[in-house]
């Protein structure tokens, strides 16, 4: 028995397919099924039940599993504490961003400073919405994400972080109607065609969210924060866009109108989602620590995590 084969089958476990397992470990599928049946013959067991359709824990793989998933936090732990008794942190991280803008979040500082402090991590950022991006941490395909929307606080395996809150308005054409209110409501733009992002974004889920109870017409979905804009101005529709977002990306531009929204609760949330701690990289917990501090000048508390500060 040794950690890879753990590995493998703590991997299998996660993504119910030898497929997905085998490219989330980096190997050719054949290796990961060799070595799998290679640990269920030493152990004397079967781990999982494997159909054409997926691949299932047995109940001797439910009873296993957590204490292989016990012995990788271990080792990972040990490593993380090492590299942070010797001062050094290095290795690979994959982080998943949905589109932030810079007046929000400047990523793009934030990885200057992350960089500056640990050089011989290597870093990588992938793109993508809300869920899809939950989904890959929960797989284990990316270290760490920032995204949108109302989220738990935990999950048996992922914690989520709120980063920051910001109100969702409504940006209209110039010349519109409903430009020359102060305030709109809910039902005033319920009756208009609207632009907005696909199912699955994060600003999809709470704009959905807030018309639960009035019906409205989404007229086009476009996946980019320009596209949306662009689309208004054209006078295809209106949007709701983060307030922050609105204001930096429209500025002076007299063929656009800003309005808030009265009577609703619409709002945008900024989220950190990660593995729970056991199971993070010393590369995961170090960006989690310089994200709190470029944040806030303070750490980003987890749900199971201390504050600690990037040195």
């Amino acid at each position: 028995m040794n950690l890879q084969q753990l590995r493998y089958a703590v991997a299998l476990a996660d993504a119910q397919s030898f497929t997905k397992a085998a490219v989330n470990e980096y190997v050719v599928q054949s290796a990961l099924s060799q070595q799998l049946r290679k640990l269920e013959d030493e152990l004397g067991v079967t781990l999982f039940e494997r159909t054409t359709r997926k691949v299932s824990p047995t109940q001797a793989g439910e009873s296993l599993l957590p204490l292989m998933r016990q012995v990788i936090a271990g080792i990972e732990r040990i490593k993380f504490d090492a590299q942070a008794i010797g001062g050094t942190i290095a290795g690979r991280l994959t982080v998943g961003m949905m589109e932030v803008p810079s007046e929000s979040l400047d990523v793009a500082a934030l990885m200057a400073t992350f960089h500056h402090r640990y050089p011989e991590v290597t870093v990588t950022l992938r793109s993508g919405g809300s869920d899809l991006l939950v989904d890959a941490v929960r797989d284990r395909t990316l270290d760490v994400a920032i995204v949108g929307s109302n989220l738990p606080s935990a999950t048996d395996r992922l914690t989520f972080t709120r980063l920051f809150i910001e109100p969702l308005v409504a940006v209209l054409p110039a010349g519109h109607p409903l430009g020359e209110e102060n305030e709109l409501r809910l039902d005033q733009l319920a009756s208009q065609p609207f632009i907005d992002f696909p199912p699955g974004y994060g600003l999809r889920r709470e704009t959905d969210r807030g018309f639960a109870d009035v019906s409205r017409q989404v007229a086009f979905e476009v996946t980019r924060v320009d596209e949306v804009i662009h689309f208004v101005r054209r006078s295809l529709g209106v949007a709701l866009l983060p307030e922050s977002v609105a204001a930096s990306r429209i500025g002076d531009d007299a063929r656009l109108v800003l309005r808030p929204v009265a009577g609703a609760e619409l709002s945008r949330q900024v989220n950190l989602v990660a593995p729970s701690k056991a199971v993070r990289t010393p590369a995961s917990q170090a960006f989690i620590d310089c994200l709190g501090d470029h944040i806030g000048g303070g750490s980003v508390t987890t749900p199971d995590t201390l504050p600690q500060r990037c040195h």
